[in-house]
């Protein structure tokens, strides 16, 4: 009856894994560069990769949110009596509380519209460009908190961003701009990426388990 929801989940929890696994804990250094646009900001985590985890990020609550709707989208479920009350009690519950509107919001930004709900900041004690070679003629040197890179064949179908060699002295920390602060009722004891999303695949593997016991066949 839910198996394909079972699949998801596997691949929320492996998506969860992936994004546990590239955090550190967070260094503050005496120069900051940060990256995303103004707003409140929720706690942070280090990272080395802000490229790879912003992917990951948006991997983890899509695969996450993904498990939600192979429950209560399910067209074998539906035709069981009992299911689309309790499809729409849960629903509400989902419309209704903080942090799952933060996933769902979250999901629908990145796949409509391309919208990234992270902030990240570059830490370094110094930096110098002096022996930066570009990697091609023309390319343009950047750097915002997500470090420094070059930007190949600007303006044209072929740009693509190259990170500057070496990186190494140089940290980063990812909060959530305007994070989620509350589920199911009570604040949330921290606000950093992980933690809003290990929250949220909990949520769904309950929702799951509460529907393979009520109506799995």
């Amino acid at each position: 009856m839910f198996e394909g929801a079972m699949v998801k989940l596997q691949d929320a929890r492996t998506a969860l894994d992936r994004l546990r696994a590239s955090v550190k804990p967070p260094q503050v250094t005496n120069i900051r560069i940060i990256s995303g646009p103004p707003g409140l900001r929720g706690d942070p985590v280090g990272i080395d990769d802000p490229v790879a985890f912003s992917e990951t990020f948006s991997s983890c609550v899509a695969q996450i949110r993904s498990v939600g709707d192979a429950v209560l989208k399910n067209r074998l479920a539906s035709k069981i009596n009992g299911f689309r009350d309790w499809r729409a009690r849960k629903t509400d519950e989902c419309k209704n509380d903080n942090l799952l509107k933060f996933i769902n919001d979250r999901r629908n930004e990145d796949l409509h519209n391309a919208v990234r709900r992270l902030s990240f900041t570059m830490h370094a004690c110094a930096f110098s460009n002096e022996n930066a070679r570009a990697p091609s003629p023309g390319a343009s040197f950047w750097m915002d908190g997500t470090g420094p890179y070059w930007i190949e064949y600007q303006g044209t179908p072929s740009e693509r961003r190259i990170p500057y060699e070496p990186r190494e002295g140089y940290v980063f920390t990812v909060a959530i701009i305007t994070p989620p602060t509350t589920h199911r009722g009570k604040p949330l004891a921290s606000s950093d990426p992980v933690t809003v999303c290990t929250l949220a695949e909990q949520y769904y593997a309950e929702l799951l388990s509460e529907a393979r016991s009520k109506f799995g066949r």
